[in-house]
């Protein structure tokens, strides 16, 4: 179809009309009014910048083809009215790795319980364990344990067995519910060690550690990050972002439960 001269210039006019206000907003500069999600008065925060940054966590695991060495899925146990889920914060298909000599360890108790929680470090070949912290579960959630000073350290290049157990009955350990998974430890390369001398704060660093593959800095970083501020709910995705990347799906959903009926 031939487009006279009159028409093309009806349809040039219609084009102008409508590109002028959007090359306005584009080279205009931005109204103290204007709302966005990420800019305060024509820039953005940097707070708000990182806080969007925060929810970006890739966990980049070390192999993808590592045996499953975890039973860290859940499990129920004791006769009690409610039963009581627990669930260790570890990958469902590989051993998690830190470069901390004292990490922290994580797991998830669906309900408050009468019954004490005990929290068992091993390592394989060693009667002995390298420390046992048991705990009273004062509310469902996330609970953790930090080797302290006292204890010994975990060594490069060496895995170890940990376990959380519920103590239904200590005079027949048998009915009590345990769970048991793996933690490795591994050398930091230099670069990582730079990448973390670099870093600004503690969800920084979170992710690097999440992106190196290291599941329990990364969980206990970003951890760190919610307790000291648990009210900011980007810290709260994020942690929940980094539950779900290893399949605790479940977990997630019950996080999101307890936060709402809070």
């Amino acid at each position: 179809m031939k487009i006279n001269s009159h028409q093309a210039r009806r349809i040039t006019g219609a084009t102008s009309i409508f590109l002028m206000p959007l090359l306005g907003l584009m080279n205009a500069p931005l109204s103290p009014n204007f709302s966005h999600p990420l800019i305060e008065g024509g820039f953005i925060s940097p707070a708000r910048a990182q806080t969007a940054q925060t929810t970006n966590f890739n966990y980049e695991p070390p192999n993808r083809g590592m045996p499953k060495t975890t039973q860290g899925t859940g499990s129920r146990g004791c006769t009690l009215s409610q039963p009581v889920t627990v669930t260790l914060l570890v990958p469902n298909d590989h051993t998690g790795q830190t470069i901390s000599n004292r990490p922290t360890f994580f797991w998830h108790v669906s309900d408050k319980t009468s019954v004490p929680v005990e929290f068992a470090l091993v390592e394989p070949g060693v009667t002995k364990p390298l420390f046992v912290q048991r705990m009273e579960v004062q509310k469902p959630g996330i609970m953790q344990v930090q080797l302290p000073q006292d204890a010994p350290e975990l060594v490069s290049g060496r895995k170890y067995r940990w376990s959380v157990s519920l103590l239904c009955n200590a005079n027949r350990p048998s009915s009590n519910v345990f769970v048991t998974s793996w933690i490795e430890r591994v050398a930091a390369k230099p670069e990582l060690t730079q990448k973390l001398f670099n870093a600004e704060s503690e969800q920084e660093r979170a992710r690097i550690y999440a992106a190196s593959g290291l599941w329990y800095d990364a969980l206990a970083g970003i951890s760190g990050a919610y307790n000291a501020n648990p009210s900011d709910r980007a810290i709260f995705q994020a942690r929940l972002s980094l539950l779900r990347q290893v399949g605790l799906n479940q977990v997630v959903l019950q996080e999101q439960q307890n936060l709402a009926s809070n």
